[in-house]
């Protein structure tokens, strides 16, 4: 979207700082320019050349795709469309509707629009928060953009920022609904929209889950066929919606959710979709064997991309230095989305969020048993994991409190307190769960899933590698109606490993004759770290002890003892991406 700044001193204004990394839409009333486009009352100016409501009083700059923006037109009392673009769709609509327009939206989405009459900006995201939107406040005012380093100081960490990358692998960007108290880089929350005024005070407002609202008890369903049946319709349409757009990819693995989106998208429009493979170095055969039957089944284009060792590591080199924010989860994304790009395809389905939704999540099986026994006294309740897993007990350590939010982060946790203590950085600070009122255990969970690891880690690095590679991703499972659902189902018709998800697709595929996997492939980093990956990974670390954010003796202990064989690679992969973030401060 673009880095821009909006002045709150006494004559404010809007201007861009930084070009746009974007798609931007074309002015109707006039030709595409260079550089930034200035409001005539001069207020407001953007960095690439925006979209302008017919009556003038909006100026739009908008990044994601909405799925039903042609139903939204029906809405409108306008005709005079110029083409088919959701942004024309959703300038129009906030020329007529205002801000309520959000409810009517499905899709992935973040703008910028300015209104000339009340000299005010919006600022919005959607309800899942696919797409990221970026916040920094300074001395003259607000910055804003979809990329972390676009902003000022974007590349700076704070203290509090290492502690969280040492213990989740990845920058939680801090969400604020008002200007902070304190400088930094923060991201609008998912599903709201605010108001920026020139004289007023800002008005954010929650459109998703909507305020004040009912409680999400369980759904009127009352048998197992319903819930199935049911769940199967809204998949159905969230595809439907999807594949609008035209022929698209879809990326397939072994894995059942995958299979599903295929076989679905092939059933809905026979011949449109395409199916596609990476074969990784090491990757079993019988893997390659299962994707080729699941492509066969359904119908689709079956292409397989091979990467070589060689390449497979070039391209893990430029997934570090491409991405916004480093993580390791984001570099499986990066290879397939950049394979896919180079044979051609700019849109592709995938199964992200059925894990999180459906119960393929460590989270699902081990917080209820956890929770069960959270009325014990502290040590006791320590003692007890200890004695079942010394390493979950580390992950439980010291948490604020013992409730679905902090056991399922918990449950994430790369470094505990301990480690973060001898390596001489700060306490953590625990991300706060945004609001909802779910009264089932199971979507409280899910909830906690998808706030506490998809949204701020897995989505983000989605978006920022598919900018990278020019390929536009979709994510069918985390359709807002889908979520409710998933979320809402009774409880005592989801099953762990996606098994309500399963049963109600058993028809798409043969499932005795094709082995389908409920998980997908991992990257083999611990080999690529001890051998191709090791200069870098040892560059790195050398740039991290030269930044004095944390303990030297700590930092190479830790790749000694991944070495050794003793630390899991993921920590020791950690300490490299902070290499990375302290080689962009030089």
């Amino acid at each position: 979207m673009g880095a821009f700044r909006y002045h709150v001193d006494a004559s404010p204004r809007i201007s861009s700082t930084e070009p746009t990394k974007a798609q931007a839409f074309l002015s109707r009333h006039a030709e595409h320019t260079a550089g930034e486009w200035h409001s005539p009352d001069g207020l407001c100016s953007l960095a690439s050349q925006p979209i302008h409501s017919r009556c003038g009083r909006f100026t739009l700059l908008f990044t994601g795709a909405i799925d039903n923006h042609l139903d939204v037109r029906y809405r409108l009392r306008f005709l005079d469309w110029y083409g088919n673009s959701d942004g024309e769709t959703l300038v129009e609509g906030l020329a007529q509707l205002g801000p309520a327009l959000l409810i009517h939206l499905r899709g992935m989405f973040a703008f910028a629009a300015y209104d000339h009459h009340k000299q005010q900006l919006l600022l919005a995201r959607d309800r899942l928060g696919i797409q990221p939107l970026h916040l920094a406040w300074d001395e003259v005012g607000l910055h804003f953009a979809s990329e972390r380093r676009a902003l000022p100081g974007g590349h700076d960490l704070s203290p509090h920022a290492i502690s969280q990358m040492l213990v989740w692998g990845h920058l939680s960007t801090p969400a604020v609904l008002v200007p902070p108290a304190t400088a930094g880089v923060h991201s609008l929350p998912a599903g709201v929209v605010v108001r920026f005024n020139r004289d007023r005070p800002h008005r954010p407002v929650r459109y998703w889950p909507p305020q004040p609202r009912p409680d999400w008890g369980p759904l009127p369903i009352r048998s197992p066929t319903h819930a199935r049946c049911f769940l199967r319709a809204q998949l159905e349409r969230a595809i439907s919606e999807q594949l609008r757009c035209g022929p698209m990819g879809c990326f397939l693995s072994s894995s059942f959710d995958s299979a599903i989106l295929l076989a679905l998208a092939c059933r809905i429009h026979p011949g449109r979709t395409t199916s596609f493979s990476l074969n990784l170095p090491g990757q079993p055969e019988d893997e390659l064997r299962v994707t080729r039957q699941l492509a066969d089944h359904c119908g689709a284009d079956h292409h397989e991309f091979i990467l070589e060792a060689d390449q497979a590591i070039a391209w893990v080199e430029a997934g570090l230095a491409a991405l916004d924010q480093p993580t390791a989860d984001g570099l499986h994304t990066y290879l397939l989305s950049r394979a896919m790009g180079e044979q051609g395809i700019t849109v592709a389905l995938t199964s992200l969020g059925a894990d999180e939704l459906f119960g393929g999540c460590p989270s699902h099986r081990l917080v209820p048993w956890l929770l069960r026994i959270g009325w014990l006294p502290t040590h006791f309740r320590q003692s007890l994991v200890q004695r079942f897993s010394p390493s979950l007990a580390t992950k439980l350590s010291h948490l604020p409190r013992w409730d679905n939010w902090h056991l399922s982060l918990a449950l994430r946790r790369i470094h505990g307190d301990a480690q973060l203590a001898i390596a001489g950085a700060v306490p953590l600070e625990w991300p706060q769960q945004p609001p909802q009122r779910i009264t089932q255990r199971f979507g409280q969970i899910s909830w906690a899933e998808l706030f506490a690891s998809t949204e701020p880690m897995l989505l983000r690095d989605s978006n920022m590698l598919r900018m990278a590679c020019g390929i536009q991703l979709r994510f069918p499972f985390l359709d807002h109606q889908l979520v409710e659902t998933a979320l809402r189902m009774p409880e005592r018709y989801q099953r762990l490993g996606k098994g309500l998800l399963l049963s109600a697709c058993i028809d798409l595929f043969p499932i005795r004759t094709i082995p389908l996997s409920r998980r997908t492939a991992m990257l083999p980093m611990a080999v690529w770290m001890r051998g191709a990956l090791r200069p870098l990974c040892l560059q790195r670390l050398e740039q991290l002890c030269a930044s004095g954010w944390l303990d030297t003796t700590w930092i190479r202990a830790i790749w000694k003892g991944f070495e050794d064989r003793s630390v899991h690679w993921s920590q020791a992969w950690s300490l490299v991406q902070l290499g990375e973030l302290a080689r962009r401060n030089t």
